[in-house]
Formats: structure tokens, C-alpha cells, sequence
């Protein structure tokens, strides 16, 4: 299977093929098809781009950005900012990932590069949800604490 569209499969079998079909204004058997990597049609990049904006989900595009060595955020709408809450369970829940994958890569005793590689991503998304997190505190530190 194309790793480059296996996240983005996963996630149209979660959102309902039937459904995205719909909102795709396509046959349901033809979506199929365009999914089925071994299937007589193709799926093209303006409908990978058009399945992604629906399914606004980020496995979507996670190989690219594996390959890249980068690790993406949602950003806050404009004027809306991420509850202390949010940010501070999304990183308690990144340091999960990482203590999982880092579980997952020594099940069998030793590290392959892509298990080293898929660490590292863990640790860098940890990264930027603690960045995230320091930020908005950041943000709302009072002018004359923030000299202390």
C-alpha cells in the first residue's frame, strides 16, 4: 500500500465511505475503487486534496511531513485561543506517545533506525505541545510578574 495514502484510507473508512462518497458527489462504488490500492482506478492527487479537506485529518498528510522531518499544529482560529486545559492535555497526552513508542521500539529488545525515527517524532511533537503550552502562559503572564 502507498504510505503516502494509507492514513488518508484509514481515515475514509472511519469517516464512512458511503458519507465521504456523498460529500465528494461521486459514486460510492467509484470511491471505493479510487481507494482500493490494487483497484482498477486511480485515485488522483486532486481527489487525495479534495479527501483531505473533508476529512481534516492529519493522517492524511503525516507521511509528507515524516519525510519532511516535520511535525504540524493546528493553529487557533483567529481570536480564539486554546483553553489552559487543552494545552496542557495535549501535552500530557503527546508524553503518552512517547513513552508508547518508545515501549513499542525495545518489545523486542533493540532500536531500528525507524523505530529511532519514529521517536523522535514522538519527542519532537512533545516538543511543541510543551512550546504551546508555555506560550499561552506566556500570554497571559501579567506585565509585572513577567520582570520577576
Amino acid at each position: 500500500m502507498d504510505r503516502y495514502t494509507e492514513g488518508m484510507r484509514d481515515a475514509a473508512f472511519e469517516y464512512g465511505v458511503k458519507r465521504l462518497a456523498a460529500d465528494l458527489d461521486m459514486s460510492e462504488t467509484r470511491l471505493y475503487k479510487k481507494l482500493d490500492p490494487d483497484g482498477p482506478i486511480s485515485l488522483t492527487v486532486a481527489d487525495f486534496f479534495r479527501i483531505n479537506r473533508l476529512l481534516d485529518d492529519v493522517r492524511c498528510v503525516q507521511a509528507l511531513m515524516d519525510d519532511l522531518g516535520l511535525v504540524g499544529h493546528r493553529r487557533a482560529e483567529s481570536g480564539v485561543d486554546a483553553s489552559l486545559f487543552d494545552l496542557m492535555a495535549n501535552h500530557q497526552a503527546s508524553g503518552g506517545d512517547v513513552a508508547a513508542t518508545i515501549r513499542d521500539a525495545l518489545a523486542d529488545g533493540r532500536v531500528t533506525a525507524d523505530e529511532h525515527r519514529d521517536i523522535r517524532r514522538a519527542v519532537r511533537a512533545q516538543i511543541d505541545a510543551l512550546t504551546a503550552l508555555e506560550d499561552e502562559m506566556g500570554a497571559m503572564a501579567e506585565p509585572r510578574l513577567a520582570k520577576a
